[in-house]
C-alpha cells in the first residue's frame, strides 16, 4: 500500500473505513487490513483507528460514492484511480467474502476509471447516468 500518495492518505483513509462498513459489519481481515494501512501511512493512533473500527457507523453505497467522486474530482488523475481501486479492492476482497454492497460500489469505482471516462461521448456518459437513476429508483420501491 506504499503507493497512496501523502495528499491523499487521510482521505483514502477515510473511503476505505467507510467501505468496511457499507455492509454493516467489519471483518476481523477488514479490520486488520486497516490497522495496517494506517500504521504503514501514519495516519491516525491505534486509539484513534480502533474508534473508527469498533463504533458502528452505518454507511450507505450512495456516501461512499460520493467519497469517491470527492477523492477523484471532476478529472480524475489515472494515478489517484489506480491507487483508489488496488485499495478499495484489496480491503473488500481481504475477507474473502463479498457482499453486494461491496460488488457494486467497485462497479460504481470502474465507471470512474479515467480512461473509459476519455472513450465515452457525452451521450454516453448521459446513458450511463440514465441508467443509475432507473437502477436507484428500483431498489427504492
Amino acid at each position: 500500500m506504499s503507493q497512496i500518495t501523502e495528499n491523499n492518505n487521510q482521505d483514502l483513509f477515510e473511503i476505505l473505513v467507510a467501505v468496511a462498513w457499507i455492509d454493516g459489519e467489519i471483518q476481523l481481515e477488514e479490520r486488520e487490513f486497516l490497522e495496517k494501512i494506517a500504521a504503514e501511512q501514519n495516519l491516525k493512533s491505534p486509539t484513534e483507528v480502533q474508534a473508527l473500527l469498533t463504533n458502528y457507523q452505518a454507511t450507505s453505497s450512495q456516501e461512499c460514492y460520493q467519497l469517491l467522486e470527492k477523492y477523484l474530482g471532476s478529472n480524475p488523475n489515472p494515478a489517484d484511480y489506480d491507487n483508489l481501486l488496488s485499495a478499495v479492492s484489496s480491503l473488500i476482497y481481504s475477507d474473502n467474502d463479498i457482499a453486494t454492497e461491496e460488488a457494486s460500489l467497485l462497479t460504481q469505482i470502474q465507471n470512474l476509471d479515467p480512461q473509459n471516462l476519455k472513450k465515452h461521448s457525452a451521450f454516453d456518459q448521459l446513458i450511463g447516468k440514465i441508467q443509475q437513476l432507473y437502477q436507484a429508483g428500483l431498489k427504492n420501491k
